[in-house]
């Protein structure tokens, strides 16, 4: 659908600055104790490295309404809105996209379009590609269409900056360049991306408008080279391109598909680990730990963060090395993720039986499995760890593997997926693994376990200077100059 650009009597009041666009924005709701809506900011680098743009020149940043809280305060603004969260001012256009959302954003987004990317299917039997064609025409569609609408109508009929964000909006770019012309647009995808093989386990039309959509930006942008790779042999194999190193040519319009590294904002988890609630938590922790090893890890409940081989790999590890049992303990801090999902359900389901078939045979104490949303405690316990394990199927980033050794204060090592796009940069001080291989992860987490001092103490040095490269404020800096050297 061709989305008109708004007529001059329609266009927002905001007519200079950025336009950013994302599912989820820089900002969230709770009740307090009266029954008001008090908004919080989020945490991660795009709220950083975005929300710190928008804090130094003007700007609208949209998103959905993700909650029955959002929901409320969307109906309350047709326009974009300021609000203060914590220090920080936003202008926010909020979203209500109705029953739109549940197709949209659990079936294909969280469902079709993540496991096709992170290769989470069984070909043999999913997906079974059946009941495609209503959640994308019914929801994911008409959402970013939804969405694109906004964007034009913030941006007006200036050659604006445009920043769009991950595989919930891959179809805005192109609605967003024919509508207007003169504008620059980003999109930045924070996952990895698939080969055309496993592309095409999509329907052939979806394909083609995935790619089509976001080869309508001017930038496309991932956050390790692998993934970049795999869409420009995506786009050449199933789309009539022509490929020139990063340049993919589509019709008359050229795309630059690049990635961009995402490090960490050490400003911000310095002061995370600082607070009353992080120290606390410490202590709680200190006394959990009782002077034995802390084998760690920090993840959603997602399927491609690869935590149930992660748990055999621990069982396994006390099998083969009786000298660990009763001297380390294994804590994994989850957080529930898209439980809307029947698939995410039942791998939380599998997690928590796994976990407790291990503390029948090695003790209750050996391992703690906690679900639940407590940023404070990660943090500390991500200052505490004596390894650390990061082992996704595949994942865009996996920014923990960053985080933890930028607040970690014991020479911790790092147990590290190959398929993780923070790979690029931290290979050469981690313990790298197969994924799959759940024998070689045990191994290495003994490896881990039993370093020397003094090569611990070098790797970790090495992995903290890793994070820093590519800092939010730089990686929105680099793709700024990329998005301005492109031509229109």
């Amino acid at each position: 659908m061709r989305i008109p650009a708004n007529r001059d009597d329609e266009v927002s009041d905001q007519a200079e600055g950025l336009v950013a666009a994302s599912n989820r924005g820089p900002v969230s709701w709770s009740r307090t104790g009266d029954g008001e809506l008090e908004p919080s900011r989020g945490f991660g680098g795009l709220v950083t490295a975005l929300g710190g743009a928008l804090q130094r020149e003007p700007g609208t940043w949209i998103s959905m309404a993700m909650d029955e809280a959002d929901q409320e305060v969307a109906d309350q603004h047709d326009e974009a809105f300021e609000v203060e969260a914590d220090g920080s001012t936003y202008r926010l256009r909020l979203l209500d996209a109705g029953d739109r959302f549940e197709p949209y954003y659990n079936e294909v987004s969280n469902r079709l379009l993540w496991f096709t990317v992170h290769g989470l299917w069984n070909p043999a039997y999913t997906p079974v590609g059946d009941a495609w064609s209503g959640p994308w025409y019914d929801g994911y569609r008409p959402v970013n269409e939804q969405v694109a609408e906004a964007v034009i109508k913030e941006a007006g009929d200036g050659g604006r900056e445009i920043y769009l964000q991950d595989y919930h909006l891959c179809l805005t770019p192109r609605q967003v360049r024919e509508a207007l012309p003169e504008a620059r647009v980003l999109h930045y995808l924070h996952t990895p991306w698939a080969e055309p093989d496993d592309l095409r386990r999509l329907p052939d039309a979806m394909v083609d408008e995935l790619l089509r959509g976001l080869l309508g930006a001017h930038v496309v942008a991932f956050s390790a080279p692998a993934w970049a790779s795999a869409f420009r042999r995506c786009a050449e194999a199933l789309l009539d391109v022509r490929v020139e190193n990063e340049t993919v040519h589509l019709d008359e319009h050229a795309t630059l598909v690049t990635d961009f590294t995402l490090g960490v904002d050490e400003e911000d988890l310095s002061s995370s680990a600082a607070s009353e609630e992080a120290q606390a938590a410490g202590r709680d922790l200190d006394d959990e730990l009782d002077d034995r090893r802390l084998m760690l890890r920090v993840d959603r409940t997602d399927l491609s963060k690869n935590i149930l081989r992660g748990l055999r790999a621990y069982e396994l590890l006390l099998e083969r090395h009786s000298e660990h049992q009763g001297r380390v303990w294994h804590y994994a801090h989850l957080n529930p993720s898209r439980q809307g999902v029947e698939e995410y359900q039942r791998y939380l389901e599998a997690c928590t039986d796994t976990a407790e078939r291990i503390k029948e045979r090695f003790g209750e104490e050996s391992l703690t499995v906690f679900v639940g949303d407590d940023y404070p405690r990660a943090v500390a316990a991500l200052q505490r760890f004596d390894v650390l394990l990061a082992n996704p199927v595949r994942d865009g980033t996996n920014l923990v593997a960053k985080e933890g050794p930028m607040l970690n204060t014991r020479d911790g090592a790092l147990v590290l997926s190959h398929q993780a796009g923070a790979a690029t940069q931290l290979s050469d001080a981690a313990l790298m693994v197969n994924p799959y291989d759940v024998e070689q992860q045990a191994e290495a987490l003994h490896t881990a376990l039993e370093m020397e001092p003094e090569e611990r103490k070098r790797r970790a040095g090495q992995l903290r200077e890793a994070a820093r490269v590519g800092a939010p404020d730089e990686w929105f800096a680099e793709q700024r100059e990329a998005l301005r050297s492109t031509a229109t």
